[in-house]
């Protein structure tokens, strides 16, 4: 057991999330001396092996948990901010195929990635598992993307993941500075987000949306936050669409 946490109240080490098929690994994350939270999902795929996505620190209750269920067939770091912990899965688990978004292994060349995972899909992809890339970010700044995330859909278990793209902060229980971050989110960074980073891309931005709105997703596992088990869908779109212009021939499904 670990110490209980407002992320982890039941301190568990992996919690199942649906029975031999999905579990979640959730840990606190102190980000500038806030405790954002941090979760870390694990999927059982169909050839058995575990397909790890936004890995968290690895300790010896952990890797015990896991080799319990599976062996780590796959490690992914979805973005460009959740790879603290990916070189330490790396190390522990050789014979993983280690995925990183677009850009991330020319950003981080001393960590080992294998391959790739984003526009393309590489060879050594489980089939049950999409991806979306989110290519529609940029700084006005630097005119580079913040996150360059990608989010993924399981199709046994309707689980959408995602990172940085939507939180999904509890309303009781979570500790004041962490929900001063998570206003300053929203009233500050989220408008920034939306209005400068999306400017020229509004096109990728629909595609996107369009091709996440096709998965039959009825959960969202978020890596910060707690999983939604209903009304999944009209959250996540909420967060994202709030605020977007919704006019012209872009993003049709989205905004029917």
């Amino acid at each position: 057991m670990l110490p209980s946490t407002w992320s982890n109240p039941k301190g568990e080490v992996l919690s199942e999330i649906v029975p031999g098929k999905l579990w979640a690994a959730q840990r606190a994350f102190v980000w500038n001396g806030i405790d954002v939270g941090g979760k870390m999902a694990v999927v059982r795929c169909e050839d058995g092996g575990l397909w790890v996505h936004s890995p968290v620190a690895l300790d010896a209750d952990l890797k015990a948990e896991l080799a319990a269920i599976g062996d780590v067939a796959h490690i992914v770091s979805p973005n460009f901010e959740h790879v603290k912990y990916a070189p330490e899965w790396i190390k522990a688990f050789p014979d993983a195929n280690a995925y990183g978004c677009p850009g991330l292994q020319a950003d981080k060349p001393d960590i080992a990635y294998t391959a790739t995972i984003g526009s393309t899909i590489p060879e050594t992809w489980p089939s049950e598992i999409e991806a979306c890339f989110l290519d529609f970010e940029s700084n006005p700044f630097t005119g580079k993307p913040f996150f360059n995330e990608v989010v993924f859909f399981h199709r046994l278990t309707k689980t959408f993941m995602v990172t940085d793209a939507f939180w999904n902060y509890p309303q009781d229980n979570v500790p004041a500075s962490t929900v001063f971050w998570k206003k300053g989110m929203d009233k500050v960074y989220l408008p920034f987000y939306r209005k400068l980073m999306l400017k020229g891309k509004e096109e990728a931005f629909y595609r996107a949306m369009d091709t996440i709105r096709e998965w039959p997703f009825e959960r969202v596992l978020p890596c910060h936050g707690t999983v939604i088990e209903t009304g999944a869908r009209a959250a996540f779109e909420d967060h994202m669409l709030k605020g977007i212009p919704q006019d012209g021939q872009l993003g049709s499904t989205m905004r029917s």
